[in-house]
C-alpha cells in the first residue's frame, strides 16, 4: 500500500486503483490522474520526488504531490518557457535557468547558434538524478558543453549575479517548500541586477484561472522593476484548467516588435510564429484583472 509512505497527493480507491489527486480547495477543484505504477519514490532534503507512469499522460515528475513534467505534453511548458524570450532577444549568447532540474528547459535552449552558455540552477541535486534515471535516460551536460549545472539556492546563487546574463528563466514550482523566496520582489530585483542592460527574464506564473492572485501578484512585482512586462498563454492538457499563464519581463526588447525568423521552430512540437504571436492576445478578462491598457 502507498500510503505507509505518506506519500502526498496519492490514493487507492475502493478498487485499489492508485490516482495522484492535485487539489486547489479554495475553488473545490480536484484533478486526478490515475497511476499504473509508482516507478520511483524518495524523501530528498528538500521534497518528496516520485515517478508515476500515469494512464494519461504518460510518465510524470513528481513533487510534494504535484505533478511537474509529464512525457505526454511536457514539450508544451518547456517550449513556450525557452523560446519565447529566446527569439525576442536578437542575440541571447548566456542563457540562465532556475530550476529546471528535469533539463528540458536547457534542451530547448541549446538549440540556438546565439547561445555560448546555459547554466541550470537546481537546489536539488536529487531532482536532476533521477530525472536523467527515469525520464531522458542521458545527461545533457555531456551531451553539450555549453549546459552546466550548478547546484545552489537560486535565490543565493543570482544575489552574487551582475550583468552575467541576456536571458534568465524561471521554471519555478508552486509557491510552496523551497519555491516560495523564488515568488519575493527582491528575487525579481536581483534577477534585474543579474542580467544584462538588455535583458529580459520570464517565469511561469500559474493557472490565469485557478492562480490568478499568483499571476496578478507576479505582474505587479514586475512592473516596479522592468519597464517591459507582458502575459502569455499556453494550453498544457495536465496542468490544472489546461491554461497557464507566463510572464515576460524585459529591460529593452518588447515582443510586440520582434524578427520571427529568430524562433527555432522547424522541430518543436508546438510552438510554431503563428502560436508566438497569438500567445500574447488575452482574454478580455484578463486584460481587465491586469489592468492592460
Amino acid at each position: 500500500m502507498v500510503k505507509r509512505y505518506s506519500l502526498t497527493g496519492y490514493e487507492k480507491n475502493d478498487d485499489e486503483d492508485l490516482w495522484l489527486w492535485d487539489d486547489i480547495p479554495e475553488k473545490g477543484f480536484e484533478l486526478g490522474y490515475k497511476v499504473e505504477e509508482l516507478m520511483h519514490y524518495e524523501k530528498s532534503k528538500y521534497q518528496e520526488i516520485s515517478i508515476a507512469a500515469s494512464t494519461g499522460f504518460g510518465k510524470m515528475l513528481v513533487l510534494d504531490g504535484i505533478p511537474q513534467y509529464t512525457t505526454k505534453d511536457g514539450f508544451i511548458y518547456n517550449e513556450m518557457l525557452v523560446h519565447v524570450p529566446l527569439t525576442i532577444h536578437p542575440n541571447p549568447r548566456k542563457v540562465a535557468i532556475i530550476g529546471g532540474g528535469n533539463c528540458g528547459a536547457a534542451r530547448e535552449a541549446i538549440k540556438y547558434d546565439s547561445v555560448e552558455e546555459v547554466d541550470t540552477v537546481e537546489i536539488d541535486k536529487r531532482v536532476v538524478e533521477v530525472s536523467n534515471m527515469w525520464l531522458s535516460k542521458s545527461e545533457i551536460g555531456k551531451e553539450d558543453k555549453r549546459a552546466k549545472l550548478i547546484y545552489q539556492d537560486g535565490t543565493e546563487w543570482i544575489k552574487e549575479q551582475k550583468g552575467a546574463y541576456d536571458v534568465l528563466l524561471l521554471d519555478r514550482s508552486d509557491p510552496y517548500g523551497p519555491s516560495i523566496d523564488l515568488y519575493k520582489e527582491i528575487f525579481y530585483k536581483n534577477i534585474y541586477t543579474g542580467l544584462k542592460d538588455d535583458g529580459l527574464m520570464v517565469c511561469q506564473s500559474g493557472s490565469p484561472y485557478f492562480y490568478l492572485d499568483i499571476l496578478k501578484n507576479t505582474v505587479n512585482l514586475l512592473r516596479r522593476i522592468f519597464p517591459i512586462v507582458c502575459v502569455y498563454l499556453a494550453t498544457i492538457p495536465s496542468f490544472p484548467g489546461g491554461i497557464w499563464s507566463f510572464t515576460l519581463a524585459s529591460k529593452k526588447w518588447d515582443p510586440i516588435v520582434v524578427d520571427l525568423s529568430r524562433l527555432k521552430c522547424e522541430n518543436t512540437q508546438y510552438i510554431n510564429r503563428k502560436i508566438f504571436i497569438s500567445c500574447f492576445h488575452l482574454p478580455n478578462y484578463l486584460i481587465r484583472e491586469l489592468d492592460i491598457e
